[in-house]
């Protein structure tokens, strides 16, 4: 009976895992094809105005075949296929609600952007209260190397022109995290230092004692 009992628990525990996995697996899965949806409307700004405003559009065939650029990437993306045939309403709020958050900002973007502001705080002061400033051509005009910058990150670059607020969002919670774990370094840094400090103090002293004792000796 005992055994009986151990092999219904582990078989439940096993169902239960599959289960999470498959939940965790195809939470993952949606977020690379809204990802690569945003990117795709990103690139395509008549087609993503259009889908916007009609996201049954995505089903219609006479509309695809008039967008060979979207027929292809429905051909090359089956996952976004899939969702859009599901629900092409619920696919595409959920992809504007993606863009918005700035989750489709990579982490290279972020700490590029973040290793220029860091050295550049009049900017950074200036973009933390107004964002649009990036997107203002004489304010980027009267600060070259900022001009320089977006000329060399094109990526980062488009982010800021269509949603500044919510990138400058990101680089702020990733400067957090970069503080928090400055701190965090500088901590283990200064126990690594007590430590040896400490040690050194432990050697000197038997070096004191071993040379006492030889003194004795000596005597």
């Amino acid at each position: 009976m005992p055994r009986l009992h151990i092999s219904s628990v582990l078989l439940v525990g096993t169902v239960c895992l599959s289960i999470f996995l498959a939940s965790a697996l195809a939470q993952d899965i949606t977020r690379q094809e809204l990802l690569n949806f945003d990117r795709f409307l990103d690139s395509h700004p008549a087609i993503a105005k259009e889908l916007q405003n009609n996201p049954s559009l995505a089903n219609d065939s006479a509309y695809v075949s008039n967008h060979p650029e979207l027929k292809e990437f429905l051909a090359s993306h089956p996952g976004v296929r899939e969702e859009l045939r599901e629900n092409p309403r619920r696919f595409i709020n959920r992809e504007r609600g993606f863009d918005k958050s700035g989750k489709d900002i990579t982490r290279t973007q972020v700490r590029n952007f973040d290793e220029f502001l860091d050295n550049h705080p009049a900017i950074d002061k200036d973009l933390e209260k107004n964002p649009a400033l990036v997107n203002n051509a004489d304010y980027v005009a009267r600060h070259p190397e900022l001009r320089q910058f977006l000329t060399n990150h094109p990526g980062i670059r488009d982010e800021l022109r269509e949603n500044p607020r919510a990138v400058m969002h990101r680089e702020k919670k990733f400067d957090k995290k970069e503080i928090k774990l400055d701190k965090h370094q500088q901590k283990e840094a200064q126990r690594e230092r007590r430590e040896r400090e400490r040690e050194e103090r432990r050697i000197e002293r038997q070096e004191a004692k071993l040379a006492h004792r030889g003194a004795k000796q000596f005597k």
